[in-house]
């Protein structure tokens, strides 16, 4: 008899146990807490979020002062299986990698994942940041076979420089990570031989290959993020994923969850559509400025960039332009006649320059 209690008491702890870990989710699914990421029909949703801390304070030197200022282009990135690898640390960048870390241009990387669809699962697009500080954020899809994840956010102005995260992994230990927060420091793609945040883009032949930049790394006193007073850079942005919801195979679960993807995507969309439609009014705007009266400033074009001054690590370069007709009573003023960009060459100098003392 004791031990017929004993059995019945084991098996109501048991039951209790396997109704603590299973809850009923509002769109059907049931939502596991305690499961394999490796289960058979699992699907888990999570959002990534994006954090930048690009400042003057944190980042003194070379801080862009000019056109462009400091911003961040869109995130691309994607969930895909083990045998996708987006960019690799010591190794060279693809072409389609390389071309957004130096330009932004995202259509060669999106062509180039086009093909790849047997390895990937899903796709997000985060919108750009448009100060050195800010945050962006969108909703992505993984699964047993498909559980890690990479993106990659260009450095504007930069010669090719990005932040990213190469194949991490959301399952660890057999568990989906509920919250976790990753900082990054910038990266080098190798195809740019530029020192400065505005350095003219020289080709490096041969290329190089993908390197973490560090406060001593490259070491030349010409480069941007060259500390030799501090061990390691602050990092310059922080990603965060964290787990909104898992899902099991069961009740048609994958058609409401493409129904919850789509709303995601087209709230994204819409975001992107809304920040695009704002950067567009500010064009009109500058054109419609521009449309001047008779009492206005008006000048001239701008003229060509004078040489640089320097022949050898980080100097300026000027360009002018000038009154046309002077701001009568009541008119508009001049706008500012000379504008000053970083310029110079990836060579080292013999000598250093006193400029480049600290």
């Amino acid at each position: 008899m004791m031990h017929t209690k004993l059995v019945l008491l084991l098996a109501m702890v048991t039951i209790t146990v396997h109704l603590a870990m299973v809850a009923c989710d509002p769109i059907g699914g049931t939502v596991f807490s305690e499961e394999s990421c490796h289960q058979t029909g699992m699907l888990v949703f999570y959002r990534i979020k994006l954090v930048t801390s690009w400042s003057k304070k944190l980042f003194p030197k070379h801080y862009p002062e000019f056109r462009p200022p400091p911003h961040w282009s869109m995130t691309l990135g994607q969930t895909h299986n083990d045998s996708f690898q987006l960019f690799q640390l010591k190794h060279s960048a693809s072409m389609p990698v390389a071309t957004f870390a130096e330009t932004g241009q995202a259509a060669p990387l999106e062509e180039s994942l086009a093909v790849q669809q047997g390895v990937l699962f899903d796709e997000f697009r985060l919108p750009k940041i448009r100060k050195g500080k800010g945050e962006s954020e969108a909703t992505f899809f993984v699964d047993g076979k498909h559980s890690s994840v990479s993106f990659m956010t260009k450095i504007i102005p930069s010669p090719d420089w990005f932040i990213g995260l190469d194949s991490f992994n959301l399952c660890s230990r057999g568990r989906w990570l509920e919250k976790v927060t990753i900082p990054l420091n910038p990266l080098d793609a190798g195809s740019s031989s530029g020192l400065t945040f505005t350095s003219p883009k020289w080709p490096t032949n041969p290329r190089g290959v993908v390197e973490q930049i560090t406060a001593r790394y490259p070491l030349h006193f010409a480069s941007s993020f060259f500390y030799p007073e501090i061990k390691h850079l602050p990092p310059i942005a922080h990603v965060t994923f964290t787990k909104m919801k898992e899902y099991s195979n069961h009740n048609n679960v994958h058609k409401k969850v493409k129904k919850l993807k789509y709303k995601q995507r087209t709230k994204l969309l819409k975001k992107i559509k809304q920040q695009s439609t704002s950067g567009e009014t500010d064009v009109m705007n500058n054109t419609a400025n521009e449309i001047l009266s008779d009492k206005d400033c008006q000048v001239s074009t701008w003229s060509a960039w004078s040489p640089c001054s320097k022949t050898c690590g980080l100097g300026k370069r000027n360009r002018t332009r000038n009154v046309l007709q002077v701001q009568r009573l009541g008119g508009v003023e001049c706008p500012p006649l000379v504008e000053t960009q970083w310029c110079g060459s990836a060579s080292q100098c013999s000598v250093i320059d006193s400029y480049f003392r600290w």
